[in-house]
């Protein structure tokens, strides 16, 4: 008789244990340490047309370039 007590005893603990567990809220997402970048002001290359970071870009005088080789070369014509 002792024995079907133990029995019952483990199966109530395992079986209260179970749905306490699944009535936990689960914890919210972690947020990363990184803050998040801000946006870059785009600009167009006046000689190949592709747009980069201005912070990328080289400056010439007919405008912004994506590399010193383009700037050297100028604007491309219409």
């Amino acid at each position: 008789m002792m024995k079907y007590l133990i029995v019952l005893l483990v199966v109530v603990v395992v079986g209260w244990t179970m749905l306490r567990g699944s009535r936990r809220q689960p914890s919210p997402p972690k947020r990363s340490e990184r803050p998040i970048a801000a946006p870059q002001e785009m600009v167009v290359c006046r000689h190949c047309g592709i747009h980069l970071p201005r912070s990328d870009a080289v400056a010439g005088a007919g405008g912004m370039y994506c590399t010193e080789a383009h700037r050297i070369a100028g604007p491309r014509g219409p």
